[in-house]
Order: structure tokens, then sequence, then C-alpha cells
């Protein structure tokens, strides 16, 4: 009995020592450290898929990467653009960040391609393409701006009538297979596509589909499209012709949003062309939109067609006319009660000597924007459109070409407006790319490059926005905390 007594006893005082030890160690609440704040470091890893670009007789294509000069960080690595059936067969190779890369091909098809970069090479890699179509179908310039791989993805401005025949190509570049459905919206709402749902793209695959075969009775001049990722991340691109009236690649459409712009108007001459405004709400609320353009001079109201309703998933056409009065300019819009998704297309010229090109809403730049593929030389011009649709704006845009040393030039864009100004060019240089980025204390600018060239009585024209680059990725940061191991009140 006494050993029972004992035994117990010296439990008893050893949980009494060990809670003791566990209160007077714990830490207390109020002097807890926070916890560290996530860090950015430069990526690591990039790649964008570039689609099938058909050639048509004499036409040409040229190809262009850069990575951006090095802001520090990373060491090491490579970056090339290869075929996406077989990467061995490699088109070609960044030599160093810095460095711009250019291949072109002649009448002959390019196939699928996929740009890879890692270590240094991967902050802001970019690939860009032009096609120049001199006459007959599809004349004109088509700019492409090569993208990576994702789950969701609009285009907004494109059709299904008969006298468009506009392409969505699609590209698996990852190892897994992906499952797609393609949503089309029209004027009536959702439009029956079986046919795209639930298309499979195995590894290393691509496809071209006809919009207007998934459903050949949905016959609408504007539509928007609307790719999404089941399994897998896909690449996804449309061109869009209209016989020998031009052509063009649409480019990828902003974030649904309630405040957004549409840059890279050119400045069209009463009778010598039109906007046509496309707007889609994907929520499938009903909203109002106000309208107004962002010109040389201020920002103003085009007559009669300041506002517009929009219904909900169905798509709303508006013509604009030649709605800049002859200057560069900007579509500015915002939606009253719901985010919206808004493109344009433009047609240039009259008659049979037109060229068509398409604009998009853009995001504003929050650091440096890269568009690789910018021509000059005889009738050839790169421009680059600048807008500051609330306060006054300065953008810096350096030059870095395939032949002379890089070249700079600060641009200022007064609040409201829309600045034009040539493209710094490289001195010898004939093709070269541009890297955008506002300078401290600018306000929200949004940027597009577009370049046009005479063909005969035509001047080729295509625009591609500047979509700020991905060059750091988010790292939360982690700490040791044993408290959890101790005994908490």
């Amino acid at each position: 009995m006494k050993r029972t007594t004992l035994s117990l006893a010296v439990v008893v005082a050893l949980l009494a020592v060990v809670v003791g030890l566990a209160t007077m160690t714990r830490p207390a609440e109020s002097k807890a450290a926070p916890p560290p704040a996530p860090s950015r470091v430069p990526v690591q890893q990039a790649d964008v898929t570039c689609p099938l670009i058909r050639e048509l007789p004499g036409s040409s294509t040229v190809v262009s990467a850069l990575t951006p000069p090095a802001q520090g960080g990373s060491t090491g690595g490579a970056a090339a653009i290869a075929e996406l059936a077989d990467r061995a067969k490699v088109r070609g190779t960044v030599e160093a960040p810095g460095k711009l890369t250019t291949f072109g091909v002649e009448n002959v098809d390019v196939p699928p391609l996929v740009g890879t970069a890692s270590g240094a090479f991967a902050p802001g890699f970019s690939v860009h393409a032009i096609t120049r179509v001199p006459s007959g179908s599809g004349r004109g310039l088509a700019g492409l701006v090569c993208e990576a791989p994702t789950t969701d993805r609009w285009f907004v401005g494109t059709s299904t009538a008969e006298n468009r025949d506009a392409y969505l190509y699609l590209s698996n570049s990852k190892d897994t297979p992906a499952l797609v459905d393609i949503d089309v919206f029209g004027p009536n709402g959702p439009i029956d596509a079986e046919a795209g749902r639930g298309v499979t793209l195995a590894p290393g695959a691509s496809q071209a589909i006809l919009l207007r075969t998934l459903n050949p009775a949905a016959v609408f001049p504007g539509v928007a499209v609307h790719v999404v990722a089941r399994t897998g991340r896909v690449g996804a691109a449309i061109r869009d012709q209209e016989g020998t009236l031009g052509s063009d690649w649409l480019p990828s459409a902003a974030a649904p949003a309630r405040n957004l712009v549409i840059p890279g108007l050119p400045g069209l001459a009463e009778g010598a062309g039109n906007v046509q405004l496309v707007l889609v709400s994907p929520s499938g609320e009903s909203t109002d939109v106000q309208i107004s353009i962002a010109g040389k001079v201020n920002t103003f109201k085009p007559v009669e067609k300041e506002s517009t309703e929009i219904r909900g998933n169905k798509v709303t056409v508006l013509d604009l006319g030649p709605v800049t009065r002859g200057d560069a300019g900007a579509i500015r819009l915002v939606s009253g009660r719901a985010d919206i998704i808004a493109g344009a297309r433009v047609v240039q010229g009259t008659g049979t000597d037109t060229e068509a090109a398409f604009l998009s809403a853009t995001p504003e730049l929050t650091g440096r924007a890269v568009i690789a593929e910018n021509r000059t030389g005889g009738s050839v011009a790169s421009t680059i459109s600048l807008t500051a649709p609330k306060g006054a704006a300065k953008v810096k845009l350096t030059s870095i070409g395939d032949k002379g040393e890089p070249v700079s030039a600060d641009v200022d864009v007064p609040a409201g407006t829309t600045v034009q100004v040539p493209a710094p060019v490289p001195a010898g240089a004939t093709r070269f790319a541009v890297i955008a980025e506002p300078l401290p204390g600018s306000q929200p600018v949004h940027a597009v490059r577009t370049v046009t060239e005479t063909l005969g009585k035509v001047t080729g024209l295509t625009v591609q926005p500047f979509v700020p680059t991905v060059e750091t990725a988010v790292v939360p940061n982690a700490r040791a905390d044993q408290s959890l191991l101790v005994p908490q009140k």
C-alpha cells in the first residue's frame, strides 16, 4: 500500500514539473513575431506557344524572340524556339538576355511552335511574329503574340459569317493530355456548339477549327469565343480572314472589368474606314456601358454612340464609324452594373482596297512590356500609341535591334489623351524589339504597337498590345514556430 501511494505521488510531481515548465516557456501571444512578408524572386521557367501559321502564295513570316536585359537575381539558363511536335527541331536560340533573335520563312507553313526559357532567360521571355501577304487572298499584315498556355482565354470580335474564315488554333505543349471546351456567344446568347465540347489534345498535339463549323446554322458577323481547359493547359489563338479585304490574329481579351481601355485606333478619315466595337457581359448580368474616345487633344464622346446596353451573355456589336477624327485614339468603356469583355475590329481603306486589324482591351502597364517583332525601312513603319485615361503618364521606350546599339526615348502622355510616336530605331537595324515601361510617378497608361506597310493601293496594318511581362513570382516566407508543440490556455 505504501509502495502504490509513493508511485502515484512521484507521477503527480513529475506532471506538475512538466506543466510548470511548459507554462513558463510558452511564448507570450502578444510578443509573438509576425510572419515575414512574402518575397518576390525572378521566375526560373517560362514557356509560350505559337499556333500554326499558314502561308499563302507570296507570303513571308518572321518570328522574333527577346528576353529583356536582366535586372539581377538569376544566372545561367537558356531560351529556344522549337517545333511543338518535334522539339529536337530548334528554329531559333536566344544568345543572351537583351539579345534579339529572329528567323523567317517564305511560302512555307510555320508549324506550331513552343518557346521555352530557363534561369536568367525566363524573366520577361517574349515571342512575336508578323506575316506579310503582298496580294491576293489574305492580303495585308497579320501580327501574332505567342502566349503562355492557360486554362481560360477569351477572344472578342471574330465572326462565324460565310465571308469570314475564322480559325481557332489549339495546341498542347505540356506532358499531359488536355480536355478543352469551346464556348461561342452571339447576339442571342450562347451558341449551341456541341462539336466544341470535350476536344482532346494529346501532349505535343495541335488542332485547327473553323469556327462556323461548330454550328453551321449560327451565322453572325460578331461573336465572342471562350476557350476553357477542363484538364491541362493549352495555347489558343484565332486568325480571321475576309477574302482579299484583310486578315489578322485576334489579341486575347483582357480580364473582365468595369473600366476598360482599347488602345490602338488608327487615325481614320471620314469615308475611309470603320471601327466595330464588340462587347459581352460574361457574368450573365445586363449592364449599361458608357463609351468615350481618348484622342489627341482630349477625351470626347462619339456622337449618338455615347452609351449602349449589353444583355447578359449576349454579344453587342456597335459600329462607331471613323470615330477617331483622323488622329490615333483609344476607346474608354465604363460599365455600370457588371464586368465586361471588349474588342474591336478596325477596317481601313475604301472599296476593295481595305485592310482589317483587331484590337482588344489591354491591361495598364505595371512594369516592363515587350513586343519582339517590329520592322522599319522603305514603306514600313512601327509606331507606339500610348493612352493615359486618368492622369498624366510618362513611359520609357527602349528598342533593341538586330544591329546597332539599343536606343531609348521618354514619352509624356497628357491626362485623358492618346499620344502616337514613332518607335525608336537602333542605327542600322531592320528588325527590332521594343520594351515599354512606365516611369516613376506615372499614372495608369495603356500601350500598343502598330506596324504599317504600303502594299500597292492598300496600307497593311497590324496592332499588338503591350502586356506586362512575367518577371517575378511571389514566394511565401516560412519561419520555425515551435509554439504549436506547447500547451495553450
